[in-house]
């Protein structure tokens, strides 16, 4: 967006390497930031390239956005403007154009039934209470896992959280949700003291909103899959 260089170095699980001229070693972005922007371009047709839309990385989250076909900048403060929706080609194949467009309709009709219309509301593992901008419609278990039967299941299968920190920790099998419905972390102590230390200090032992007899298959999926496997 600015015009400086940022090169993705590699992907490591749910986290994007970028390297820039301040971080030329790279610092982690989470994918998740890139598909809440699909997710808006998709039922907006323009999303504004700001932290409060597309996390603290939002300029290099905005310039992978505008490399989709028909999608442009336009604007200060800068807008992403999708002009016509991506077209099969030679490159990315039907099959590629076709599933990202189902995942990003069904995105939004998991955050439009969590949020309810609210104006605001909470995440399903802190409990903290945000705008939805700053929630998503995380599933709990994976959608590439799920069977066609469970990606219908709207009900049960996604969770709101929170773009500050649970929806990546949760992605990532930092945290979990037990057989009793509360939240399970890996031990602090293996990470450095700061934000993330504190986090999951603040998040162990609490009760998980978005469990119910319903959801609790989700859950024991994500337990045994990605928090116990990693």
């Amino acid at each position: 967006m600015s015009g400086k260089s940022n090169t993705i170095l590699a992907v490591r699980g749910d986290n994007v390497i970028v390297s820039t001229e301040r971080s030329p070693q790279g610092e982690p972005v989470p994918v998740s930031a890139v598909q809440k922007g699909l997710n808006l371009l998709a039922t907006q047709g323009s999303v504004r390239v700001t932290p409060g839309k597309l996390g603290y990385r939002s300029s290099f989250v905005g310039a992978v956005l505008a490399v989709l076909p028909g999608a442009r900048f336009t604007g200060r403060p800068t807008v992403v403007v999708l002009d016509e929706p991506p077209t099969t080609d030679h490159h990315n194949g039907r099959v590629d154009s076709t599933a990202q467009v189902k995942i990003r309709l069904e995105q939004g009709r998991l955050r439009s039934l969590l949020v309810g219309g609210r104006t605001s509301a909470r995440c399903a593992l802190c409990g903290d209470l945000f705008p939805p901008d700053f929630l998503v419609a995380a599933h709990i278990k994976k959608r590439a896992a799920c069977s066609d039967d469970e990606r219908r299941d709207l009900d049960n299968v996604a969770m709101l959280a929170c773009t500050f920190g649970c929806d990546a920790l949760y992605e990532s099998g930092w945290i979990t949700v037990d057989d009793n419905g509360y939240v399970r972390t890996r031990p602090p102590d293996e990470v450095p003291q700061g934000g993330m230390r504190d986090r999951l200090s603040h998040l162990r032992g609490r009760p998980c909103t978005a469990y119910t007899p319903s959801s609790a298959p989700y859950f024991e999926w994500h337990r045994r899959t990605i928090f116990e496997a990693v």
